[in-house]
């Protein structure tokens, strides 16, 4: 427990020396008011799983990845191969930073841009479980690579990957096999938050999200060991 509070306190600085937190934060309250002039409260009320989740993936995926390159440049990354810290808890420490933050933001997002009128508990189960889902997926990518140039392109495939199902959402195509793509569940959660769900639907979410969350942390956790204990690399 020492160690990850540790490690916590150190990505908390990396984060604020970076200005992680003013980026995150301006962006989110120019969002925020941008889509409350743009857009009528009818507009909103279906598109804003959309744009929660859609700012969750460039705070966990982009960030993580960022960030680990950024440790990987000041040599921190490297104390990993010589401390006792496990793979969990430094994934843990990411895992907990992150998620807060992205949690944070979209709830500046929905309470300026549409008002309280939705359900806080499903938007943060949504965001918890997407925004675990990115940064694990992240962290995956992210320790491959050694600058910025080589991990932009994936991350970049990765984040639209995660929006896959918003086809599904805009009623483009109705195919039931979005519901085998693993960031479905949380988009359903989000949709919670703003209108009904299928009871159904909900409890596939819990289900399908939570096995996609615990391969998603055990690739990462995988990535970790192979990647920054081993030191291994793919560029």
């Amino acid at each position: 427990m020492r160690r990850l509070f540790n490690t916590l306190r150190l990505d908390s600085r990396l984060q604020a020396r970076n200005k992680v937190y003013l980026i995150i934060a301006g962006a989110a309250f120019a969002l925020a008011f941008a889509l409350s002039a743009l857009f009528t409260p009818e507009q909103l009320h279906f598109f804003m799983p959309l744009v929660v989740l859609a700012g969750v993936s460039l705070t966990t995926v982009f960030l993580v990845g960022v960030l680990l390159l950024l440790e990987r440049g000041e040599g921190t990354l490297e104390v990993v191969l010589v401390s006792p810290l496990r793979p969990g808890e430094y994934l843990a420490s990411k895992l907990i930073t992150l998620t807060v933050l992205a949690l944070v933001e979209s709830t500046i997002i929905a309470i300026i841009a549409y008002g309280l009128g939705f359900s806080f508990g499903w938007l943060v189960i949504a965001v918890v479980m997407r925004a675990s889902m990115g940064v694990a997926v992240g962290v995956a990518v992210g320790v491959r690579y050694r600058s910025i140039t080589h991990f932009l392109l994936p991350a970049i495939l990765v984040s639209l990957s995660f929006d896959l199902p918003n086809i599904w959402y805009l009623n483009l195509s109705s195919s039931p096999l979005f519901y085998l793509w693993p960031s479905m569940p949380p988009l359903l959660l989000a949709k919670a938050a703003f209108m009904p769900v299928d009871p159904i639907q909900l409890v596939y979410a819990f289900i399908y999200g939570t096995l996609a969350l615990g391969a998603a942390l055990f690739w990462a956790s995988r990535a970790i060991e192979r990647y920054v204990v081993r030191g291994e690399f793919t560029s």
